[in-house]
């Protein structure tokens, strides 16, 4: 990359960082990423679970499918009440991955690695320790120590994407809301072969660890992750030289062999930036929101952080939409970090209760919880992540249009040339869904709308019923304009998932979130949905003041 301006610096090559560089690659546009480290470093598995729906991210760029194959995908979450099953929480297994794939984030780290290493449109600028930012109208510089000394990059875009403790919001001023939790945990991974089912086995005040929590996660190649609630004084190095450590394993996993992979000590935040986008420095992942491991929320959230910002930035550096567009990036997932937030607050004042009247509470809960269906329902593990609908955004059409509007979008099984599912079909730009009643009427449809689609790439699936003569299985279709994919709906599947009835046009935008409904009255305006969903337009005021070095606009006089 010899330009002097870089078109977007990301500090911190984690996963979150990774994914954003190889989703804006996706896109054409060039990024560098800024890490502090000489190298990627193992440190066990940290998040060790990725959604079935955040691989569908990876899946973009080609990282997806090794995933979902040396993961361990389950489907059961069992809950315990000191050592006896309460509840088995059965989730649906999906046509693509999921629903969820237990692996470590090292690996997933590796294989990211390897893509954007592959790809001419992203370096990795190893030992770059960023410790200065200033920004002004057109671009932020950085400054990196590094083993050659100081250097300074003049970046367009910058995305801090450098963990929980990023240095980028201390030099930016953000600010960081919340509150960290006293009580600690620990992580363990043990190489052991162990009797259980490979799913995921939470436990309330069992044997083990009496009076606290403890939940345990399979990975791949025999590894166990292991996550103990523990007591304020307690000295995980002291327990490990005077023995108590290996006691402890031994009264979760039983007498057998077992090496030590990996373990940590943490405490875990419930926080969130008060801003994701100042002036041209966004924030994503960790550094963005920092949330407990309940419902496996971290990683997963920032990826999709990534998704969404990559396809706004590539949309507006290609001049194809407004910079207000990438304010939508701050709306629509901070929203999402908050929902976040809320859900992982339940769960915590559950575990741990903040007073003696919710722990009394939640004593009488656990022991009911045993004898009768109504206490187990409400004993609270930690609900299982999954995507955010984006209900309040500026560039989604309301729900009251059609009720999949700013979700993500379903999945089906497809025949399509170099697909087998609907979503594999989404991602490069717009998609327009068209439920045709018949073939003449797709056929009118289709040449209007994309006659102009605003210089927004779009491409249009239409979908036939069945009994249409002579339709293909699917795929292009002679009579039909360029851009077009032609699916047979058997027995009204797709109809059925997208609640969708004849003549419906629903846009899918490129992060696969459903963010209109399109006029099939009037093809000849799908252009200008596509608009809408493309580019916030803001309100008529007076010119906005420029923002300080950290992106923050001076207050009115």
């Amino acid at each position: 990359m010899n330009s002097d301006l870089i078109p977007v610096g990301i500090v911190g090559a984690g996963p979150v960082g990774m994914a954003l560089a190889a989703r804006l690659a996706s896109f054409g546009i060039p990024s560098v990423l800024f890490e502090r480290d000489p190298e990627l470093r193992k440190q066990g598995s940290k998040a060790c679970l990725i959604q079935g729906d955040v691989l569908e991210v990876l899946d973009k760029f080609g990282c997806a499918e090794t995933i979902g194959a040396e993961g361990v995908t389950w489907t059961t979450a069992r809950t315990y009440v000191r050592g006896k099953e309460i509840r088995a929480a059965e989730y649906t297994r999906r046509i693509g991955y999921g629903p969820f794939v237990n692996i470590s984030q090292f690996r997933i780290e590796q294989l990211l690695l390897e893509k954007v290493e592959a790809g001419a449109l992203t370096e990795v600028r190893w030992s770059h320790e960023i410790t200065g930012v200033e920004q002004d109208g057109e671009a932020v510089t950085v400054t990196a120590d590094t083993l050659d000394g100081p250097r300074s990059y003049r970046c367009r875009y910058v995305v801090a994407c450098d963990g929980v403790r990023s240095p980028m919001r201390a030099l930016t001023g953000v600010e960081w809301t919340g509150y960290s939790h006293q009580d600690r945990f620990l992580i363990t991974d043990l190489k052991v072969k162990l009797p259980l089912a490979k799913e995921r086995h939470f436990h309330y005040d069992p044997p083990f660890n009496p009076g606290r929590q403890l939940v345990m996660h399979p990975q791949p190649n025999d590894i166990w992750r292991i996550d103990w609630q523990l007591a304020p004084d307690t000295d995980i190095e002291a327990e490990r030289a005077d023995g108590r450590f290996d006691a402890r394993v031994r009264a979760v996993i039983g007498d057998v062999d077992y090496e030590i992979d990996w373990l940590s000590t943490y405490r875990f935040h419930q926080r969130v930036v008060e801003k994701f986008r100042l002036g041209r420095i966004f924030f994503a992942g960790d550094s963005a929101h920092s949330l407990p491991p309940y419902g496996s929320r971290g990683m997963n959230s920032g990826i999709q952080d990534a998704d969404n910002l990559a396809w706004k930035l590539a949309l507006v550096m290609q001049g194809k939409a407004e910079d207000a567009l990438l304010d939508t990036y701050h709306d629509e997932r901070h929203a999402a970090a908050k929902e976040n937030l809320a859900v992982t607050e339940a769960t915590i004042k559950f575990m741990v209760p903040p007073n003696l009247a919710r722990r009394i509470a939640r004593k009488v809960l656990l022991t009911l919880s045993r004898p009768f269906q109504g206490a187990r329902d409400k004993v609270n593990s930690g609900r299982m992540a999954e995507p955010y609908t984006y209900t309040a955004s500026a560039i989604t059409e309301s729900a009251e249009r059609h009720p999949l509007l700013g979700a993500f979008a379903p999945d089906a099984r497809i025949t399509a040339p170099g697909a087998v599912r609907v979503r594999e079909l989404y991602g490069a730009g717009f998609t327009g869904l068209y439920f045709a009643p018949d073939r003449a009427a797709a056929r009118a449809f289709a040449e209007r709308a994309l006659a102009d689609t605003r210089g927004l790439a779009a491409r249009l699936i239409v979908v036939l019923r069945e009994g249409e003569l002579a339709v293909p299985a699917a795929g292009p279709a002679s009579d039909m304009p360029d851009g077009v994919t032609v699916l047979r709906d058997r027995d009204g599947v797709l109809r059925e998932a997208y609640r969708a009835a004849e003549g419906t046009c629903l846009v899918v935008r490129p992060d696969g979130h459903l963010a209109a409904l399109a006029d099939a009255e009037r093809p000849e305006l799908f252009g200008a949905t596509l608009a809408r969903c493309a580019v916030a337009t803001a309100p008529a005021s007076a010119p906005a003041a420029a923002p300080d070095r950290a992106g923050r606009v001076p207050a009115a006089a």
